[in-house]
């Protein structure tokens, strides 16, 4: 599997309407890793957010939405959701020990798109294949 294509991943997540990302992302990932991206405390709030006429995620919380979703659309290259579902939510060195979730939840763009790169590359065998 290769990578994705960054541009591509990047327009996608901040050009698309919150609400199917957010949807997107309570079916790939699940209600609790979507709440901890976005740093809500409302354990329904996800599921609000992702529902037609329900409320929308407020401007910081739609920010962290649309950055996990960057993240997780570069993780998807992998072709294996478990591995890549378990690496968000797993300590990482690259962030100094702390969660991908954690980084998402924080904001940390640069640091969590680039150690989350790095991952996808070092999975991929040298020929491409």
């Amino acid at each position: 599997m290769k990578p994705s294509n960054h541009s591509a991943v990047y327009v996608e997540s901040t050009e698309s309407d919150v609400r199917e990302l957010t949807r997107r992302l309570l079916v790939d990932l699940g209600g609790p890793t979507v709440q901890a991206m976005a740093g809500s405390r409302d354990n329904t709030a996800p599921h609000r957010w992702a529902h037609p006429e329900g409320t929308g995620p407020g401007p910081v919380e739609e920010q962290r939405v649309r950055l996990g979703y960057r993240v997780w659309k570069t993780l998807e290259s992998l072709g294996d959701r478990e591995k890549a579902a378990l690496w968000l939510l797993g300590s990482n060195p690259g962030l100094d020990g702390a969660t991908p979730v954690a980084f998402i939840a924080q904001l940390h763009t640069r640091e969590v798109i680039d150690v989350a790169e790095a991952f996808v590359l070092e999975q991929v065998p040298a020929n491409g294949t």
